[in-house]
């Protein structure tokens, strides 16, 4: 199980729906302005495609939102005019309700949310529509302005008319409802209303106002086709500068509503609640930003940069388009495959310092209940890709291992209704990601799924490999891979040794296929980070691994770290226990693979058979219980006082059976474990000797480097290099 980990800093959460459109991600900007200014961690939870339907395989990237309720979040913010389907908003206002930490709701007042720790804020739509309408009578002296807003149901649509109106009277133009056209805030919207104008049944005004720019490109695409010349026959303003403008003609002249300002005066409010301080809050006010649907001319600077963002989305769409992504991902056959490849096409996320994948330890079991605990791990080479479990909802355990404050995007990956985790995207600097990366998640995604199926028919159908030298199941040789890889060992010119790991000994369960193919997949792992990279290791049957190690090595070493190894993959250990697997290592004296095999399993055979009679001894399951928890937590130290809340007879009775059925003082195997812990960072991970005796218990790094020595017969910067 994860452990849980302390989180460094305050986290704000931000909820939004497909954050990566134009309106999201500058609210969020402003967000993480703020908070990286005040040293606060962002996390965004975000789906992928926000559509508007019930069924219920494209609903189920919204279960990204059940991370709402993790007791880490200090604060709340809610986009909450992201949200387009009803459904989802009345989930999202259920999951807040059941939090007490302030929550600022960005956008229109929202029944649902209207509950006591929630504070609505919003930019103001009368008073940017006053402005609009301002720019055209001051600057440009018309008097004859329509407006196209949205549904008359809407109340953004009717308080944009209300600002309209306010500018008109302020100015003395009386106010004419013949005037005001409703639409749906879409294209064809201005499409209609440009008809109306053509075939004469409206008179075509000095100016037109566009409550929103989708139905002003409409206006005006429809109006060039019609042969009515802006801005020398009337004039259009678009609003909420939604971007693609250079995609229309002439260039939308529009309103930018200032939403990185409140995106940080709504971070600056959960900060200011939380320090019991007041903030008044105040509509922020935005800009027009001119183009050449009026006669001010184009806002160079502004124009140039976004032709630059459309020529940068250009190249990332090529980019996606035509790198082999998608094929290289259904080519994988393990999960460090998979991990490596993503790893590689990192380019293709725009602007990151780091991704992780984190994924429900039974993300590949369609029928199971989803785990709380998710395993999770960089994807980029240049941070540690150890994999670390993560709880649910506990985010300290990622964002913790950055020394900064950060923005986080939590973005569900899932196939159909199959939810298998989420990848998170770390920024340093107050950036969001773009629609390149929501195909990328796409791939993955799909990836994911290709290798789920892959992996569960090969098993089930124990269908025979593409290679007819690799294990179908883990991608590691097979028994003919193996015996030709021995075969091509040059005896004369270094020492090698095999070694052999039989799991699921004497367990009736092994043959029994739930969790089977995760406990495999975990073993192959352990023997993987066991070999390294210029060793041969292979799957030669069902429960059994054969390793040739080159290099001078000591047979009772090798054993002792493959061991180490495997008493730290939890996965295999869950599920079979920590006595069910043995390992034996003898120097290759044969050329014969088949006497070197056989001279393994003899071992192997007589290891299995200690084993099976220590079972038989009077209260060993009680006894492996204890034995299991010291195992995985060797970090503890184990007082009489703990060890009897585990065994509840007297600290001497305890052990004196705990030594018959292992052979061995519990106070020694405390000492075991820590060493199994320790021998297992010196082989697989960077930790300095001073961490790796943090993480085994060792307050005195010293005493811990003397212990090793005397446990198992070298320093631990000699096991390291010999490791290696």
């Amino acid at each position: 199980m994860g452990k849980l980990v302390r989180k460094k800093r305050m986290i704000f959460g931000v909820v939004a729906g497909e954050a990566n459109s134009i309106e999201q991600r500058q609210v969020i900007k402003g967000i993480a302005r703020f908070d990286q200014c005040v040293g606060v961690d962002t996390v965004v939870f975000s789906n992928n495609y926000n559509p508007n339907v019930k069924e219920r395989e494209l609903f189920c990237e919204n279960r990204i939102y059940d991370l709402i309720l993790s007791d880490e979040l200090d604060g709340l913010i809610i986009i909450s005019e992201s949200f387009v389907n009803e459904e989802l908003k009345k989930l999202i206002a259920d999951l807040v309700s059941r939090k007490s930490v302030p929550v600022v709701v960005i956008g229109t007042y929202t029944a649902e949310l209207d509950l006591p720790n929630c504070t609505f804020i919003n930019t103001s739509d009368e008073n940017d529509l006053e402005d609009i309408t301002d720019h055209l009578i001051d600057v440009h002296g018309f008097r004859e302005i329509d407006i196209l807003t949205g549904y008359d149901f809407i109340k953004a649509s009717n308080l944009r008319v209300n600002g309209y109106r306010k500018s008109l009277e302020k100015h003395g133009i009386e106010f004419d409802d013949s005037r005001v056209h409703f639409g749906n805030y879409w294209m064809n919207s201005g499409e209609e209303l440009a008809e109306r104008y053509h075939n004469g049944e409206l008179e075509l005004p000095q100016a037109i106002i566009c409550a929103n720019d989708y139905m002003a490109y409409g206006l005006i695409d429809k109006f060039d086709e019609l042969g009515i010349s802006i801005p020398e026959d009337v004039t259009v303003v678009g609003y909420e500068y939604i971007g693609d403008r250079f995609m229309h003609t002439p260039l939308l002249t529009t309103y930018k509503r200032n939403r990185e300002t409140i995106g940080e005066d709504a971070a600056n409010m959960v900060y200011s609640r939380l320090k019991k301080r007041e903030f008044l809050f105040a509509p922020p006010q935005g800009e027009i930003v001119c183009g050449s649907s009026c006669t001010c001319g184009v806002d160079r600077k502004i124009y140039t940069s976004e032709l630059k963002n459309a020529r940068q989305k250009k190249e990332y769409d090529n980019w996606n388009l035509f790198n082999p992504l998608d094929q290289k991902l259904t080519e994988c056959r393990t999960l460090n495959e998979f991990v490596d490849i993503c790893g590689e096409f990192h380019w293709q996320v725009r602007g990151i310092q780091s991704f992780y994948l984190c994924l429900y330890k039974n993300w590949y079991d369609s029928d199971a209940e989803l785990s709380d605990i998710l395993s999770c791990q960089s994807m980029v080479d240049w941070e540690d890709k150890t994999p670390f479990d993560m709880q649910k909802y506990n985010f300290a355990a990622l964002l913790a291992k950055n020394f900064e404050p950060a923005i986080y995007y939590f973005n569900p990956l899932f196939f159909n209704d199959r939810l298998f985790g989420h990848l998170v995207l770390k920024f340093h600097d107050p950036d969001t990601y773009d629609d390149i990366y929501r195909n990328w998640l796409k791939s993955v995604s799909n990836g994911l799924e290709f290798l789920r199926m892959k992996n569960d028919i090969q098993y089930l159908t124990q269908c025979q490999n593409l290679s007819d030298l690799r294990d179908t199941l883990t991608g590691m040789y097979n028994e003919t891979g193996m015996r030709k890889a021995y075969h091509t060992i040059d005896f004369n010119t270094q020492e090698n040794c095999l070694v052999m790991m039989r799991i699921g000994i004497s367990n009736t369960g092994f043959y029994e296929l739930s969790g089977k193919i995760p406990a495999i997949m975990d073993a192959a792992e352990a023997v993987k980070q066991f070999c390294g990279s210029n060793d041969v290791c292979g799957r030669v049957n069902d429960n059994t691994f054969v390793c040739i190690i080159s290099g001078e090595n000591d047979e009772a070493l090798l054993e002792n770290r493959l061991n180490s190894i495997m008493l730290q993959h939890g996965v295999y250990i869950d599920q079979y226990g920590l006595d069910s697997f043995v390992c034996a290592a003898v120097k290759c004296t044969e050329k014969s693979y088949t006497r070197m095999t056989g001279m393994c399993s003899d071992i192997l055979a007589e290891r299995q058979r200690e084993k099976m009679e220590m079972r038989m001894r009077p209260h060993y399951e009680d006894m492996l219980h204890i034995r299991s928890y010291i195992y995985s937590n060797p970090q503890d130290s184990f007082e009489s006082e703990k060890l009897q809340k585990l065994y509840p007879y007297s600290a001497g009775h305890l052990r004196e059976v705990y030594k018959k059925c292992f052979g061995v003082s519990i106070h020694k195997d405390c000492i075991n474990a820590r060493m199994a812990k320790a021998t297992y960072c010196l082989t697989v991970t960077p930790l300095s000797m001073a961490e790796i005796a943090e993480q085994c218990g060792y307050v005195d790094s010293k005493y811990f480097l003397r212990q090793f020595l005397a446990t198992v017969g070298v320093t631990p910067n000699q096991y390291r290099n010999m490791a290696k």
